[in-house]
């Protein structure tokens, strides 16, 4: 829980209004194996991978309804009309796995497509975490617990890499350390070259010396 508190959070803006699904209070009413296995997986991803935002937790049936005003993806909060055996139709509410305290909505990096592609990656070929993404492209951001986790606690699993090193922070550190590197050396080249110059033009100066200076004495 530590863990998962410590990470950035934000409102994902998907919906009308922030309900502030987000908060301390939300975490805190996370199913506990769920809870486990969430901070697993997302720490692992975030060490190879880069920066994860939570945008949504445990959601109480207020907080679902909440989110689901003006949201364009899958909202289980959301009225709809049902037709009962006898034929009239009544009007009913799903069940978000958010009520349940089994998922997370969560975003990668900035949001973007291949970001989001990762991270789904990430969950498939790291099985062991007990997370997946079920809804996929209608739903990127919901993460749910799939089974509990696979290794015994105090002994996170081992990890692989879902994509190429796209940590952004690395991919500039990298640039960054490669143009500096490239600075100096041609700051040294310049350097070495003035340096250069500047004893050639003193010892041609020299040596005019000590010519004007013979022909004077002779």
């Amino acid at each position: 829980m530590t863990f998962l508190k410590s990470l950035p959070r934000e409102w994902s803006h998907s919906s009308a209004r922030d309900c502030r699904t987000y908060e301390d209070k939300n975490l805190e009413r996370l199913a506990v194996p769920f809870a486990t296995a969430a901070a697993a997986f997302l720490d692992a991803f975030r060490q190879l991978h880069g920066a994860v935002t939570i945008t949504s937790a445990h959601r109480n049936a207020q907080e679902q309804a909440c989110v689901c005003i003006g949201e364009k993806g899958p909202c289980a909060g959301r009225p709809h009309e049902v037709k009962r055996k006898d034929g009239r139709r009544m009007v009913v509410r799903g069940i978000s796995h958010h009520q349940l305290g089994i998922a997370l909505d969560v975003r990668p990096g900035t949001g973007r497509l291949n970001e989001f592609a990762c991270l789904h990656k990430f969950a498939q070929l790291n099985p062991q975490f007990g997370v997946y993404f079920p809804l996929g492209s209608r739903d990127y951001p919901h993460m749910e617990l799939r089974l509990p986790q696979l290794h015994g606690p105090g002994t996170p699993p081992l990890a692989v890499p879902s994509c190429p090193t796209s940590n952004a922070s690395t991919a500039f550190h990298r640039s960054l350390t490669r143009d500096l590197g490239h600075g100096v050396a041609a700051a040294r080249k310049h350097s070495s070259l003035v340096q250069g110059d500047s004893v050639a033009r003193h010892n041609d100066s020299l040596l005019k010396g000590d010519h004007g200076r013979s022909t004077e004495d002779s």
